[in-house]
């Protein structure tokens, strides 16, 4: 499996991501599972724009993400999966891409969210998420840079 990190963040590509997760992982691939951005190709190019020209930049459809782990990994590649949204990667988990941690790194506020770090806040759908992918034995830790120590969000922490 080429996946060296999983991360859910808002903003999908940025400078924590391309500056600190990039050399922490030694990955060479980035891959963004998000099916509006897949279909916009403006948005991409300005998205690739803050990727250096030696990482291998991945768009695609959520349900595209095994095909194209699999086309990685016959590469040797070794790859950050980037979802938007809790409910877009535990979408990739249930159609097949399997992983053992998962990264958040950003999730904006907005009415009914609860605040679980400065820069992270979950919905009471994401809480329904991190019951999933723990139940399925997935650790979801909050980490905004390979740097930090992080949060493990255990089952019955809201």
């Amino acid at each position: 499996m080429p996946l060296v990190l999983v991360r859910v963040d808002c903003r999908l590509i940025h400078g924590q991501v391309v500056e600190t997760w990039l050399p922490h992982t030694g990955a060479n691939c980035v891959v963004v599972a998000n099916d509006d951005l897949a279909g916009n190709p403006f948005l991409r190019s300005v998205m690739e724009l803050a990727v250096p020209p030696s990482i291998h930049m991945v768009f695609c459809r959520l349900d595209e993400v095994a095909k194209e782990l699999e086309r990685i990994d016959s590469h040797e590649e070794k790859a950050i999966l980037l979802c938007s949204t809790f409910s877009d990667a535990l979408r990739v988990y249930n159609s097949g891409t399997r992983f053992s941690s998962i990264n958040i790194g950003n999730l904006h506020y907005a009415a009914g969210k609860v605040e679980i770090s400065p820069s992270v806040f979950f919905s009471p759908e994401d809480f329904e998420a991190v019951h999933n992918f723990r139940d399925h034995g997935v650790e979801v830790n909050v980490r905004a840079t390979p740097f930090e120590a992080g949060t493990t969000c255990e089952p019955g922490r809201k």
